[in-house]
């Protein structure tokens, strides 16, 4: 995937009185914790405990019982999954030609509101039925259900599935490829649900939430090659198993979507681990020499790998001094596209957390499932077609 080469826009700044970059213990003013954010408190570290406890109970079972309790969750999930039988009645078409041309015209007022909010213009109420009355079916024919709109939208509504009569318009609804997605040909070909989607974020966040530990043992394969290949795969099966466990509890979530996530998980850590994990540190301790010691960018690479500062970024950083190309652009490139511009009197805070933003632009990461799931969530609650409280349009 080509990476991006659009830089940040510059930016400077000078410290003022109140704002100089640094940090106290304590900030006259702050308002005292009450009961009630400390009760949430001992309840976060409660759980927070609780999950560890779970945790070790988990890493300390031997891999006979993992593969065990791994395969009685995949079955669990396998008959839940097939409790539902497809029934073939489901993808019937239409009713008739009039069934189709009502479907026409509603879709065609989606496309209108998206339309209008892609070109900023502000619509104090999404009402289709305030449409109907600007757009009688005349003009809706006329003007070709305006699918020329689409045209300049990111999403559309896809021809094929206009037929299948047990389809809904969220179902119909497909988000344009524009080359951020992994697989676009496989996320825009499934007929998920609105339901489904909502799930699919659920089950990932929470899965994600639940195995933050899994990036620990990312870095001591990365820095101290630790973990053998027999403990790797009990680590990927651990969280295997969280993640049946979460499936079972949430149940919208189909066994296929749990092992897409599963996969898609592991190769976002990976990714992160590999191309995000501590180059913000190493960008920031290169930019406070560079731009306030007015080193040069060598010397200050040097020092940060004779202090040692960031073991994971070593191997990244001798290449570098080595001039031993291993990226699409060198650590030096990176710096003079994405941090060299921000001036030295801007507060270090502000500038870690540029530095921090100019990581993900110096190598996009590709978009999962997940990014497809909440955009396309996102696109049909703007255009009106589902609402938080209502859920999605009944199928037409």
């Amino acid at each position: 995937m080509d990476e991006s080469t659009e830089n940040l826009s510059c930016h400077s700044g000078s410290p003022s009185s109140s704002h100089d970059g640094t940090s106290t213990s304590t900030i006259e003013g702050e308002p005292k914790p009450s009961s009630g954010d400390l009760a949430k408190i001992s309840r976060e570290h409660k759980q927070e405990q609780e999950s560890m406890e779970d945790l070790e109970d988990l890493l300390g079972m031997d891999e006979d019982t993992i593969s065990n309790k791994v395969s009685y969750y995949f079955h669990q999930l396998y008959v839940q999954d097939h409790l539902d039988d497809d029934d073939d009645d489901d993808w019937l078409e239409c009713d008739g030609p009039q069934q189709l041309t009502e479907l026409h015209e509603q879709l065609a007022f989606y496309r209108i509101i998206g339309y209008e909010l892609s070109n900023g213009r502000k619509l104090d109420e999404l009402d289709i039925a305030k449409l109907k009355e600007k757009y009688p079916p005349s003009i809706l024919y006329e003007k070709g259900y305006f699918q020329y709109y689409e045209d300049s939208l990111e999403w559309y509504f896809d021809p094929e599935r206009f037929q299948p009569a047990a389809l809904d318009n969220y179902q119909r609804l497909v988000l344009c490829d524009n080359g951020l997605y992994m697989d676009w040909d496989q996320y825009h070909s499934n007929y998920s649900t609105y339901e489904s989607d909502l799930a699919y974020v659920k089950f990932c966040e929470e899965l994600a939430h639940k195995t933050k530990w899994f990036q620990d043992y990312l870095v001591l394969i990365a820095v101290e090659d630790k973990i053998t290949m027999g403990q790797w795969d009990k680590v990927k099966n651990t969280v295997y198993l969280q993640a049946m466990k979460i499936a079972l509890r949430i149940r919208v979530v189909s066994l296929m979507q749990v092992m897409t996530a599963f996969q898609e998980y592991i190769w976002s850590m990976r990714f992160d681990c590999c191309n995000y994990k501590d180059f913000d540190g190493v960008y920031f301790e290169v930019w406070k020499r560079v731009a306030k010691q007015k080193m040069e960018f060598t010397d200050a690479l040097s020092e940060l790998y004779r202090e040692d500062m960031f073991p994971l970024r070593n191997v990244d950083i001798k290449d570098e001094l080595r001039s031993t190309r291993g990226r699409f652009r060198s650590m030096k490139e990176n710096y003079d596209l994405y941090v060299a511009c921000i001036d030295e009197t801007v507060p270090e805070k502000e500038a870690r957390q540029l530095i921090k933003d100019a990581i993900i632009e110096m190598i996009p990461k590709p978009q999962t499932y997940l990014d497809y799931a909440r955009n396309k969530i996102k696109i049909a609650e703007d255009i009106g077609l589902i609402t938080k409280s209502r859920g999605p349009e009944p199928r037409t």
